[in-house]
């Protein structure tokens, strides 16, 4: 073998092992960045319970936004995922009511805030629905959350209401199944 050989090979060597480091350094850089996605921005949550059906099934697989409320407060109508106080999971329910309204709920299956009575185009259908008369004033930094499937939601109604500070995001889309897209 000539020295011009043996350089080539060395060069050779030094390229194959120049490139096979970038490759290191890119999924280092892209497992880092999905981590840092995953725990500060959007994250990924399986529908644990049957409490949000139409809108959301058992088992859709949807993304949490982690920042929403970092920069706007939470609305009345927002899908929210909150670290249960009582049942050690995370949930996925609607807010009905905010900090410092006065919710009442009736056995006719109707809901009042502030004494005006609210409409829900998301339920499915309301008429089989009934509450237990029922009146909450919320306190500071209260949320009054609810299931989309009243009849089958475990939610403020008998937890109560829930801290805001135990949101964690604010549900974005269902990415999985595609036909729920």
């Amino acid at each position: 073998m000539s020295i011009k050989d043996k350089e080539s090979n060395t060069n050779k060597n030094r390229g194959f092992l120049r490139e096979f480091l970038i490759y290191v350094i890119v999924v280092i850089i892209a497992i880092i960045s999905a981590t840092l996605i995953r725990s500060f921005i959007i994250e990924p949550f399986v529908v644990p319970t049957p409490s949000m059906e139409p809108t959301l099934k058992v088992g859709d697989k949807v993304l949490i936004n982690k920042i929403a409320y970092k920069f706007r407060p939470v609305k009345k109508g927002d899908i929210v995922a909150f670290n249960s106080q009582i049942e050690e999971k995370d949930l996925v329910k609607r807010v009905i009511a905010i900090e410092g309204e006065e919710i009442t709920l009736t056995s006719e299956g109707e809901i009042y805030i502030d004494g005006e009575k609210i409409t829900e185009n998301y339920l499915e259908d309301s008429s089989s629905i009934s509450y237990l008369n029922q009146t909450i004033v919320l306190g500071e930094n209260e949320i009054f959350v609810m299931g989309d499937n009243r009849n089958n939601s475990f939610d403020s109604r008998f937890f109560g209401p829930i801290p805001e500070e135990s949101i964690f995001g604010k549900f974005v889309l269902i990415y999985w199944p595609p036909s729920r897209w």
